[in-house]
């Protein structure tokens, strides 16, 4: 194994965190502006009407987890990439 590889998948995790969140935010802004079907369409994927339930009786543990994609979050990946591998 190279030296330095965990160093390079921790910036590239960073780099894609980067571009989810700028280009989720950029998908909302211009979904917001135009009424672009690429734009107001989003697609969520997880656990959003059953999420995993764990009871113990002294406590409850709610497990779930939802990703909404849209057009601006492919993007920001895509851009997130492209500078990873710029850099």
């Amino acid at each position: 194994m190279r030296r330095g590889s965990s160093r390079r998948g921790g910036i590239l995790f960073l780099f894609l965190l980067a571009g989810i969140i700028i280009g989720s935010v950029a998908g909302r802004i211009l979904a917001a502006y135009f009424d672009i079907p690429l734009f107001t369409e989003s697609l969520q994927i997880g656990t959003e009407d059953n999420p995993i339930v764990l009871d113990f009786e002294v406590i409850d543990l709610v497990l779930g987890v939802t990703f909404t994609v849209n057009f601006g979050t492919v993007l920001g990946v895509l851009l997130g990439l492209i500078f990873y591998f710029k850099s």
